[in-house]
């Protein structure tokens, strides 16, 4: 019951090999949901799984279910004392894609009892629809900008806030009106449940593109541009998250960015350049003040049967004493976040995750 290769949007073609427990009580941590922290948690839950055993001694075994499956591929979350295998197919049994499709597995699972999930990857914070056994772990801070080709007709622009916002809207209409080339701007949005979705709809543009009459969006895979339509690759606009980028151009997850960047948003707190670096090297660049800054977080519910196990990897321990926590939240991972993109945040006494 090995830790999944990293990777934000891995597609995953085989199963999760075995590892003998070392003890009688072995049970298996199962993460789904976002594709933004896909990587990173593939990256903590190595650090958990990693042989010899460094801190997870009981040994608690992580698994991170990837959101997208290609065609033909399965994965399968390896059986524990509280449930079956479960095996992800596609076609069949997709697997959550998205940070809301992750949390309704997560109380799913809570509300039958059966163990199947215990960890909700989440690029998004509380609803007001989650149930109030929901605790959030932020441990990081990621930003989203919008992102175009890089040899298209938005190639090197600087957009405004307002400027984005009225190409969403769509009184801009072509990307000559903002000093681009004379092509007609496709609309791209997210795959519906995004936690990037629901923010950059709910806090960059404060409206939903989608819901305006005789406007065209069309959808993508998060921060896979290579699941923008040919046709539409030049001229599209679509946004993107800064950690994946960066993580993305640093090389510890799949590179999916297919020639588009991540570009300038004035107006929103940080009119700079969102990276810095260069390939094998980026860092992110942006303001915490930046609009598009947002906080991710591993989301557990107290119901769940592996909860204790669940906090051990990604929270503080069982007893939320500030003086023990899991290496994620008491710093150590701390180089780990920056190389895949996040920066790192401050939290309270000697943890570095905050808990709402």
């Amino acid at each position: 019951m090995t830790a999944v290769a990293a990777g934000a949007g891995l597609v995953m073609s085989g199963t999760a090999a075995a590892v003998p427990p070392a003890n009688g009580n072995p049970e298996v941590v199962a993460a789904v949901g976002s594709d933004t922290i896909f990587g990173i948690t593939g990256a903590v839950f190595t650090d958990a799984n990693k042989l010899p055993r460094t801190w997870n001694t009981d040994p608690d075994n992580f698994v991170n279910v990837p959101p997208v499956l290609a065609s033909g591929a399965s994965f399968t979350v390896p059986a524990d004392i509280f449930n079956p295998a479960i095996t992800y197919t596609n076609p069949g049994n997709l697997p959550p894609d998205g940070s809301g499709a992750g949390k309704a597995a997560l109380k799913a699972s809570a509300d039958a009892g059966n163990g199947s999930i215990d960890i909700a990857r989440s690029s998004s914070g509380r609803a007001t629809s989650d149930p109030s056994t929901f605790e959030y772990y932020a441990f990081a801070r990621d930003g989203v900008t919008w992102s175009s080709s890089s040899t298209g007709a938005g190639a090197g622009l600087t957009l405004t806030l307002t400027q984005l916002r009225d190409i969403y809207n769509g009184t801009i209409t072509n990307w000559n009106q903002v000093g681009g080339t004379n092509a007609a701007i496709q609309l791209y949005l997210p795959q519906l449940g995004s936690g990037t979705l629901s923010f950059f709809t709910g806090t960059v543009l404060g409206f939903d593109p989608a819901t305006i009459p005789g406007l065209t969006v069309k959808r993508f895979q998060e921060h896979d541009a290579t699941t923008i339509a040919a046709a539409d690759q030049a001229t599209a606009i679509a946004p993107f998250s800064i950690a994946a980028w960066v993580a993305q151009g640093n090389a510890v997850v799949p590179n999916k960015r297919n020639g588009y960047t991540v570009n300038k948003l004035t107006g929103a707190g940080s009119d700079g350049a969102p990276v810095s670096g260069s390939a094998g090297s980026y860092a992110p660049a942006f303001a915490d003040a930046f609009l598009g800054s947002r906080l991710v977080y591993h989301v557990l519910d107290t119901r769940s049967r592996s909860y204790s196990a669940a906090k051990r990897g990604v929270g503080f321990d069982p007893t939320d004493t500030a003086t023990t926590a899991s290496p994620l939240c008491g710093g150590k991972l701390a180089a780990t976040i920056v190389k895949y993109g996040f920066k790192t945040i401050t939290g309270t006494g000697t943890l570095t995750c905050t808990k709402s």
